[in-house]
């Protein structure tokens, strides 16, 4: 019978593309990695399940074989361990989230940590990628529950507003614009910018304003566009550009950057907890999403500038527990 802790080594390296970063998320060594990769595959009659190309490790035929069965073998395991410890009023298992760039990987850690203080014995994994790539993977079960800054449109997913975050525009320390009082938008028609990729929620949302305020795509002068917040940041303070941020990601004033004001232009992102219609049986999973989406949660949003959903006052604003339409994709 098949060992799941080898299994999970298994889908570790798989998921990770070499035994170093496998190890390091098992919190494990790299050679007891290699023993245990080797254990499965003596197991299974001395088959390599690995092949190295470069700096990593692809899954040779037979390993692509395993791949689906390990899979489902290691869901089914963590099912049964957690409706056995649910007897004992546990909440135990893994569970996968994902979040974008934008902003998503300063809040989500904050929710993940006070939920990590309430269900010690939780598993969870956080991963960060484009909405469409979350979304995607809600739809082939690779994650659990996913945090975006747009109402999903696709079938099968449904969405819960959590809440509204104002979007500012910051330049480096020094920068001229910064000491002059609230200035009309059209002034960006002559100022390089850092913006995030064309296409991604943050963008469309700042494109957006700047239409109603009279500024088209033509008029912006993007000097570099990126998924990170983290680059659009440093680019910001080596004098590239000027960027237009979530607030939870700017730095106070005197940290490299200021914020300079535009009149009359309101730039605000929703952010969005969407997982999949279609759900197994209560566990870690339904206990994250409840936390996630609960008062302790919102609580912990609004102290990092989120808007509650029931704030009047913006554009998006929403009842609570607001849910996205859903379409055909």
């Amino acid at each position: 019978m098949l060992n799941t802790f080898h299994l999970r080594t298994f889908l570790a390296v798989v998921d990770a593309g070499n035994y170093s970063t496998a190890a390091a998320a098992l919190h494990m060594t790299q050679p007891a990695v290699s023993q245990q990769i080797r254990a499965l595959e003596e197991q299974l009659g001395d088959i390599r399940l690995f092949r190295r190309v470069g700096q990593r490790m692809v899954l040779t035929h037979a390993g692509e074989e395993l791949l689906g069965s390990a899979r489902e073998l290691v869901r089914l395991a963590e099912r049964a361990e957690q409706s056995l410890l649910a007897l004992k009023g546990q909440v135990a298992g893994r569970v996968v989230v994902g979040c974008t760039p934008s902003g998503g990987e300063r809040l989500l850690p904050r929710l993940l940590a006070a939920f990590h203080e309430r269900f010690p014995v939780v598993g969870l994994e956080l991963v960060v990628a484009p909405a469409d790539a979350l979304l995607d993977a809600l739809g082939e079960r690779t994650i659990t529950i996913v945090l975006v800054e747009e109402p999903q449109r696709r079938r099968g997913l449904e969405a819960v507003l959590l809440g509204t975050e104002p979007v500012v525009l910051v330049a480096p320390i020094g920068h001229p614009l910064l000491k002059q009082p609230p200035l009309a938008p059209s002034v960006l028609r002559d100022q390089p910018l850092v913006l995030p990729r064309g296409g991604s929620p943050l963008r469309r949302a700042v494109e957006e304003a700047l239409r109603r305020r009279g500024l088209t795509v033509s008029d912006l002068q993007p000097a570099l566009e990126s998924d990170s917040i983290t680059v659009l940041l440093q680019a910001v303070r080596a004098g590239l550009g000027l960027a237009f941020l979530p607030r939870s990601c700017a730095p106070a004033r005197g940290e490299g950057v200021g914020h300079v004001e535009l009149v009359a232009t309101s730039i605000q992102i929703d952010w969005f907890l969407v997982r999949s219609r279609e759900r197994g049986s209560p566990g870690a999973a339904q206990s994250l999403y409840d936390f996630l989406s609960g008062p302790q949660a919102r609580a912990l949003l609004v102290r990092a500038v989120l808007r509650p959903p029931a704030e009047e006052g913006g554009p998006h604003a929403a009842p609570p527990a607001r849910r996205a339409p859903t379409s055909e994709r």
